[in-house]
């Protein structure tokens, strides 16, 4: 599965291409206790569109903790929450 997001970070549009592989990675990170803010990182930079990537670099040296908001928004959007309740 594939999905590219737009995110409208202030008055720019970046769009970003997903993958399953690019999810995993993430939580998987995030799980091993890995440092939030690399994977978050991580995560941006390996699916921002590569023609924004230099620009995105840009915008997240420039602004502390930019990463894991944009990365909680892709991920909220990459896979969005599930009603799940157990049948007893």
């Amino acid at each position: 599965m594939k999905k590219t997001i737009t995110l409208t970070i202030g008055s720019t549009e970046f769009n970003f291409n997903l993958t399953v592989n690019d999810h995993s990675d993430f939580v998987d990170s995030v799980s091993r206790g890995g440092s939030i803010c690399s994977a978050s990182h991580n995560f941006a930079m390996r699916s921002i569109d590569k023609a924004q990537k230099e620009e995105l670099k840009k915008l997240l040296e420039n602004s502390p903790g930019a990463e894991v908001q944009v990365a909680g928004a892709l991920k909220g959007e990459f896979a969005p929450a599930l009603e799940i309740a157990v049948k007893k």
